[in-house]
């Protein structure tokens, strides 16, 4: 005779285990709008991995309309936050962590603690950081001490980085005007720790008319991407959240560096050519 296992007793606790989560996602949270967590999750979903998010600010909108509320996450809340993903056992199964745009210094002192120590636990887990501090139009759009602690704390602790253009000068402190001062620069990123740098808007005074570049480079080879630069309202943002989350998805999928890229590149443009055609002020990612 086939033993078979009783019923459980009701109310009884049943064995259980921990949620697969693919990526951790640390980065703003608006109500209204499409940046950060709320430009990325989409894309996470779409390529179908699991993704926590993780505010370090939460806003009512992006700073760039008449009005503005909320603020940066509280210190000892974002710091419960983190511990909270190794109290439930997620930073035990997580493949990847994104750290895009943080609200104060004190949260890239928090991350430059915790990454390491998860990093000692979980060597085979990717870090991909997009230092968000701003951009050729708007200009430093972050505390100016988030510049130093993103190069100081940060870039030897990423496995790869996305900055655009003008994100990629202030980590280096100069002025890059050519495509080979911004893959000299890149490299010099490279030596402190990263194995690869993707850098978005590259050496835009030397683009074609209409399009854009990415410099995809590693300690060994360099690729070079082009793609259309469509226009925007200026209150359109979140392009480089969208990018960084489809290269982590790309990557954790299997694919090359340089494929990822591409795709990345199609996702942000296939999103812009939507953003316009529907008229809106926000980035239309789905």
């Amino acid at each position: 005779m086939t033993a078979t296992s009783a019923a459980p007793t009701p109310g009884a606790a049943l064995p259980a285990a921990t949620v697969q989560v693919d990526i951790i996602s640390i980065q703003s949270q608006v109500v209204y709008g499409c940046v950060g967590n709320n430009a990325a999750m989409p894309v996470f979903r779409k390529a179908g991995w699991r993704a926590l998010a993780v505010p370090t600010v939460i806003l009512s909108n992006t700073p760039h309309y008449p009005t503005l509320h909320g603020g940066a996450v509280p210190m000892d809340w974002f710091d419960g936050l983190l511990q909270g993903l190794e109290d439930r056992g997620v930073t035990r199964v997580a493949r990847a962590v994104v750290c895009g745009y943080l609200g104060q210094p004190a949260q890239a002192d928090a991350l430059a603690r915790w990454l390491p120590a998860l990093r000692a636990a979980r060597p085979d887990i990717q870090v991909h950081i997009d230092p968000v501090m701003g951009d050729r139009n708007d200009g430093l759009y972050v505390n100016e001490g988030l510049v130093a602690q993103y190069r100081d704390l940060l870039v030897p602790h990423a496995d790869g980085m996305t900055p655009n253009h003008f994100e990629l000068e202030l980590l280096v402190g100069r002025k890059l005007v050519t495509l080979d001062e911004v893959l000299a620069a890149a490299r010099e990123l490279i030596a402190r720790g990263p194995r690869w740098i993707v850098v978005t808007s590259a050496a835009p005074a030397e683009a074609e008319p209409g399009t854009l570049r990415l410099a995809v480079v590693t300690r060994d080879e360099v690729t070079v991407v082009s793609h259309p630069e469509i226009a925007i309202p200026p209150s359109v943002h979140g392009t480089g959240d969208v990018f960084m989350a489809a290269i982590t998805a790309a990557l954790l999928a299997g694919q090359p560096l340089a494929e990822a890229a591409r795709d990345a590149a199609r996702q942000v443009t296939e999103a812009l050519a939507r953003t316009r055609e529907l008229g809106w002020e926000e980035l239309a990612v789905e």
